[in-house]
């Protein structure tokens, strides 16, 4: 383990956190173009004849195949390059691999075109984390750390709003015959608009300067700046009880978070009769705001623990998020009343959201500067396999296979992320003890 480095180091307040508003921006983009597939579950079954097993893995598996994949190498590349580019890189690939998902017309095509989204994306967390642990002290990490992870959440509640509005434009235009590119569908026309802005990125991300790392210096006269994954992977060994934990039982909670983006808005379709454009105005509203606000009070609750002598703060904060979410996953699908579902889902987006900027901040509190990047890829490694990988799949597998009907994706959804949330909560407690030992002896 390794101390922070003294706080004379890090730059200025008011440049730290554009760095991290502009690397906030770049999440919300990525998050669009990632989520806006859960509003166009129907009409994409529809014309490609699908069934919910194979659009959950459009959803999830498609797009974290590579993600998983390439997380370490790119982890390995943020850590010995210059972080800006790597993410630029990833910022022209998903923009342009969003295009294509507009362009496919057959389920293969689409699934190819989810997996290069994926390939772009992956660059982008752990070399974000591992900039702004290089620009935060350490007092000050999981607040800036979980503005930008609560960025995720605005950019899911951007993609359900802004994504409903322009699907309701879309469809009210019908198919779309275009030169060379043929007959388009209201949905592929939908990829292809989101995806065109987000070139605009990669001007904005010309903008930030790339931080010096904080303990690289004295780290190169010893010969370890750059660590490799032999060394990564032997760390990982020796703190398996503490990175273990944060690794299995914040990705537990990330799964519930992705099976409610995935299925919420088709259980209001198919169960309460909404139109994509409503629940996706209504669904994203609470997403956007109580999400968003979620995650970083979350990291502004974790600080304040920190600062009143609670060492395990990181994972104290996801627990007493978790708990009370536990009932209002297993109720609102239950609930006959579209409106008070929609009332019981704000409490959950907020209580559901705060975890995660904790947990992200917990792995650089106690990780070398050296190798903060790839622990964090493989924490989003592990993460994106059991989060976007698995919680959509289980509750199409249960739909499917269990129930063998569409319309009770609702108890699907309940029996599924009530017993996640129990089973990610039961996780976290377990490493309660050794994080908080381990953060103590690296504060001495």
């Amino acid at each position: 383990m390794s101390k922070s480095a003294p706080d004379f180091s890090f730059r200025s307040d008011a440049y730290a956190w554009y760095v991290t508003f502009v690397l906030s921006v770049a999440s919300i983009v990525a998050f669009v173009d990632r989520q806006i597939i859960n509003l166009q579950v129907e009409p994409i079954k529809q014309d490609l004849g699908i069934s919910d097993t194979q659009i959950s893995l459009l959803q999830g598996f498609a797009f974290v195949l590579f993600y998983a994949i390439l997380a370490i190498p790119l982890g390995r590349l943020a850590d010995t390059s210059n972080r800006k580019w790597v993410i630029g890189a990833g910022m022209f690939l998903w923009s342009l691999a969003t295009i294509f998902c507009g362009l496919a017309k057959t389920y293969v095509q689409l699934f190819i075109a989810r997996m290069f989204v994926g390939v772009g994306e992956a660059t982008l967390s752990p070399a974000g984390f591992s900039m702004l642990s290089d620009y935060f002290p350490r007092s000050k990490l999981a607040r800036a750390i979980s503005v930008f992870t609560g960025s995720s959440f605005l950019g899911t509640g951007v993609a359900l709003l802004g994504g409903g509005m322009l699907i309701a434009a879309v469809t009210s235009l019908g198919e779309v015959t275009v030169p060379i590119l043929g007959t388009l569908k209201p949905w592929q026309m939908t990829f292809i608009a989101v995806g065109i802005p987000s070139f605009a990125l990669l001007l904005l991300m010309a903008t930030v300067r790339e931080p010096p790392r904080q303990d690289v210096q004295s780290q190169r006269q010893e010969g370890k700046a750059g660590a490799s994954l032999r060394e990564v992977l032997a760390f990982i060994r020796q703190n398996w009880g503490i990175l273990g934990p944060i690794y299995i039982g914040f990705s537990i909670l990330a799964s519930v978070q992705f099976g409610l983006g995935a299925w919420i808005p088709s259980f209001f379709i198919r169960v309460h009769g909404y139109t994509a454009g409503e629940i996706g105005i209504s669904y994203g509203l609470l997403v956007t705001t109580l999400g968003s606000l979620g995650t970083v009070f979350g990291g502004f609750l974790c600080d304040w623990l920190r600062a009143r002598g609670y060492a395990d703060a990181n994972l104290r904060t996801a627990i007493i998020a978790a708990i009370p979410t536990i009932p209002l996953v297993a109720i609102f699908p239950l609930i006959d009343d579209p409106k008070i579902a929609l009332m019981l889902i704000g409490p959950m987006c907020f209580l559901g959201s705060m975890p995660f900027g904790a947990g992200t901040a917990a792995i650089p509190t106690i990780a070398p500067n050296r190798m903060r990047a790839q622990l964090v890829a493989i924490y989003l490694l592990i993460a994106n396999l059991i989060g976007p990988g698995m919680g959509p799949v289980l509750i199409a597998l249960c739909t499917d296979y269990v129930f063998e009907d569409p319309k009770m994706v609702g108890i699907s959804i309940s029996i599924v992320c009530t017993a996640l949330i129990v089973a990610g909560t039961l996780v976290i407690v377990a490493g309660l003890r050794a994080f908080r030992k381990t953060v103590e002896e690296v504060s001495e």
